[in-house]
């Protein structure tokens, strides 16, 4: 039996609860209980974000057909702190998520408020992921779950299984990712709910 094998056969596993060091953040709330999370983009993308009425899920959650509160749903991704620890330097994975969020995703951080009954929020461990992408640039995985990285077949099925409904998330990912989840493409967090935030912070890093 491989390492992974217990993240490829069972749901809400956490890395931390297996002898990794995990991230234990708390939740962000408000004073009046809403959810507080942050969301990375570009500045060219900020107009079309509010002219379009909010955040759009165009991604597919991958690997998530056999699990029924995810089957066809689409996501847009969010972070539990507008910097974490973790992302400048990972014990595991170096500055590598640093590296792929400036590449890919943007410097301009959102602070998204959302109130506590709003649906389909989890928190997911992207390590699963970063494992295959590691192992692209390096030729190592540095959590040695034995996970076959050649097709990422495994590593996303891992990750969907990682989904934690966001209230019930205690901590315990290496890497916690929040999802914001709706069936369908479509309009996923209107922008009432959305501010950028006056400090930018890897935009000082």
């Amino acid at each position: 039996m491989r390492p992974c094998d217990i993240f490829l056969q069972q749901r809400c596993v956490l890395l931390g609860e297996y002898g990794y060091d995990a991230d234990w953040s708390s939740i962000e709330t408000t004073p009046d209980s809403w959810f507080v999370f942050y969301h990375y983009t570009r500045e060219q993308n900020l107009s079309k974000i509010f002219d379009a009425g909010g955040l759009y899920a165009r991604l597919p959650v991958v690997s998530a057909e056999h699990i029924p509160q995810l089957k066809d749903h689409y996501l847009v991704e969010g972070l539990l702190q507008p910097l974490p620890g973790w992302m400048e330097s990972s014990k595991y994975f170096g500055d590598l998520c640093l590296s792929m969020m400036r590449q890919y995703v943007g410097d301009l951080l959102l602070r998204i408020t959302v109130p506590p009954d709003f649906p389909n929020i989890y928190v997911a461990d992207m390590a699963h992921n970063f494992e295959s992408k590691y192992w692209e640039r390096h030729g190592q995985t540095p959590l040695n779950l034995g996970y076959d990285c050649r097709t990422g077949h495994e590593v996303t099925l891992a990750e969907a299984n990682s989904y934690i409904p966001l209230h019930e998330y205690k901590g315990g990912h290496i890497l916690p990712n929040v999802k914001i989840t709706r069936c369908g493409e479509g309009l996923v967090i209107p922008n009432r709910y959305i501010n950028v935030c006056e400090e930018q912070p890897l935009r000082l890093v």
